[in-house]
């Protein structure tokens, strides 16, 4: 499964080996998408609020450069403690926010790296109270270190970066539509993500499209399943940092999700998330299985 974001998902630089012989510091950036958490056209009432906090696990050594050559490496591994929040400051808009309170990262040949993550702020409007059609607009603040340099185990002298965000202000616009039938609901998306610059380099654009599907068989029992793809407006602006800042890249993900109400307001949730290049291909990321257990609260 690619790991990208948002939510979401490493996009790394491909062999630690090989360009630890090279330079003494690499930038490897590592992009966190936020497409685990669901985008729907439905918004909280106000006053109303949910959380949630998980932690998430991948390690991979099968890297897709940004031509789609699959590549073997070192293996790399991510984990991360993530928080997501929801809450209603009128019935029809909602503050989002997400970020990773605690991300670890290393190869199989480094020492690793600890940091925060990027902060997501979100503001979602109802546009119809007739229908749930909402749109989204979230800004990414880097908060993360992008910096975090790792040593060589075998060599303390030479390093490399592994940052726990990309260091780059970028905004997300999101519309999204919701339905549901009885027991089984429905929800798609569109998201255009407007990239900056880092350090005076600008970025291309990307943009991804989305669907969930969900049905709720008991009271205090649901089931999903995501399928998002995300593509790039254009070739990198700067290939020799479309690696290290996550560039063009692009992939096709597919979640399932069990999620369980203990009681009136705890819930616990797992999430398996894998990916196949269907619809947008795999480019400048890992990929691995991912997978995912969080505990909720809802008032």
């Amino acid at each position: 499964m690619p790991v990208g974001i948002d939510p979401c998902l490493p996009v790394i630089f491909n062999n630690y080996n090989n360009f630890m012989k090279i330079y003494s510091a690499i930038v490897i950036l590592i992009i966190f998408c936020s497409g685990l958490y669901a985008q729907g056209g439905w918004t909280r009432e106000k006053g109303q609020y949910f959380v949630k906090t998980d932690i998430s696990h991948l390690s991979s050594d099968s890297y897709y450069n940004p031509l789609g050559t699959n590549l073997k490496t070192t293996v790399f591994s991510q984990t991360s403690v993530n928080f997501y929040g929801e809450y209603g400051l009128k019935d029809r808009l909602t503050l989002i926010t997400s970020m990773p309170l605690l991300r670890r990262n290393a190869f199989e040949t480094s020492e690793p790296v600890y940091g925060i993550g990027d902060l997501k702020l979100e503001l979602k409007y109802r546009l119809l109270k007739s229908f749930p059609l909402a749109i989204s607009v979230a800004p990414e603040i880097p908060t993360g270190r992008s910096n975090a340099f790792a040593s060589n185990k075998s060599d303390p002298t030479d390093k490399i970066n592994l940052p726990t965000g990309d260091g780059e202000f970028n905004v997300w616009t999101t519309l999204a539509a919701s339905g549901s039938v009885g027991k089984v609901y429905s929800s798609i998306y569109g998201s255009y993500n407007y990239r900056t610059k880092y350090k005076g380099l600008s970025f291309v654009d990307l943009y991804q499209i989305g669907f969930e599907v969900g049905v709720n068989p008991m009271k205090d029992l649901w089931f999903n399943t995501k399928v998002r793809a995300q593509f790039s407006t254009g070739e990198s602006k700067h290939p020799d940092l479309g690696f290290v800042r996550g560039d063009g890249t692009t992939y096709t993900l597919i979640s399932a999700e069990a999620f369980y109400k203990f009681s009136s307001k705890w819930g616990l949730s797992a999430t398996y998330l894998t990916g196949g290049d269907f619809i947008a291909p795999f480019k400048n990321i890992y990929i691995a299985p991912y997978f995912s257990i969080g505990l909720t609260y809802e008032n």
